[in-house]
């Protein structure tokens, strides 16, 4: 990125450039971050790159590792395997929680992002931050703040491996499907179809995942 970041919030902001690099996959697990070069790239000091390197550690997406610094941390198939059980154990009793309480404004927001999500349509173009948008619409009321907030690290996290599913065939048009499916389930209060439907839609997700990246592995 040119230029000079705005002081007032210069370590988020370069925490955001960072996080990208990695998301984008730019910067690629086990890929030292030095933080001379991404401070003379961004024409700060090394404090606030510092103070970035350390935001991104309590995310997950840097290891802080002695005498060698910052490197970007790697997901066994495994571990990814266990934060969507995680997203699916946690985010199926936030929407149990939330459809006794929505309201039209609830339901309001979470068609918007289901709307952006769609009309991006093509496989390449499929919207990560869109797909989070509709999920956290749909448990915003919960009430469960804190929760909603893990989850969405839990997302981010795992967002830079999802992007290796844009070129399956469907996965756009099918999240798409189950997500307006899942508001009808929403609007009828019928929490137990909502529950099931947006169980399997997470594990799915992660099955599919898990399959594409052992295929890219076993080459």
């Amino acid at each position: 990125m040119a230029g000079v970041v705005k002081k007032k919030t210069i370590s988020s902001q370069v925490a955001d450039i960072l996080r990208q690099k990695i998301l984008s996959g730019e910067y690629e697990a086990n890929t030292a971050i030095r933080q001379e070069h991404i401070a003379a790239e961004l024409g700060v000091s090394r404090i606030p790159v510092r103070e970035a390197l350390h935001q991104l550690y309590s995310e997950g997406f840097v290891e802080l590792i002695s005498h060698k610094g910052a490197v970007v941390s790697s997901v066994s198939l495994e571990e990814i395997l266990e934060l969507y059980e995680l997203r699916a154990r946690i985010e199926t009793w936030l929407i149990a929680l939330a459809i006794p309480r929505m309201t039209e404004a609830d339901f309001a927001k979470a068609e918007a992002a289901a709307r952006e999500f769609g009309s991006w349509g093509a496989e390449d173009d499929y919207s990560y931050e869109h797909n989070w948008n509709f999920h956290a619409a749909l448990y915003a009321a919960s009430g469960r703040k804190t929760t909603i907030e893990m989850v969405g690290k839990i997302h981010l996290q795992i967002e830079r491996y999802e992007r290796m599913m844009v070129s399956l065939t469907g996965l756009q048009a099918k999240s798409d499907r189950e997500h307006w499916q899942l508001m009808e389930f929403c609007r009828r209060q019928d929490t137990d179809a909502a529950v099931a439907l947006l169980e399997k839609h997470i594990l799915d997700g992660g099955q599919i995942l898990i399959e594409r990246l052992k295929a890219i592995r076993d080459g």
